[in-house]
């Protein structure tokens, strides 16, 4: 299994499986692949307090993928699993875009 299991395509757009930790020291998106949930790991440094790690979460993925963040839903606010719908970005884009954060296999471990 690989990241890319994590990305599916939607007549939208993708849906990107997500498994956040929020209060991190540092943000990272991605930061690796967690293969048991099959889903891609993101760290926020934002605590899940008022909403404010989904919303980094949401600043964070509209500038990796260069999209304005009304086209992006989250979905389980309130969980750490996460669905995230990206409108108009195709399944192949995201691949591409999130490729060089896989490059090293031992990342790909959480």
């Amino acid at each position: 299994m690989s990241y890319r299991d994590a990305i599916k395509a939607t007549s939208y757009g993708v849906v990107i499986d997500f498994k956040v930790t929020p209060g991190s020291k540092r943000t990272e998106i991605p930061d690796g692949y967690d293969e048991s949930r099959n889903r891609i790991h993101a760290r926020l440094s934002a605590k899940a307090v008022d909403g404010k790690a989904n919303k980094q979460l949401v600043k964070e993925l509209s500038r990796l993928f260069g999209i304005n963040s009304a086209s992006i839903r989250l979905n389980g606010a309130t969980g750490t699993k996460k669905s995230i719908e990206l409108a108009g970005i195709n399944r192949e884009d995201a691949i591409r875009i999130l490729l060089p954060f896989f490059n090293d296999d031992s990342k790909n471990k959480c």
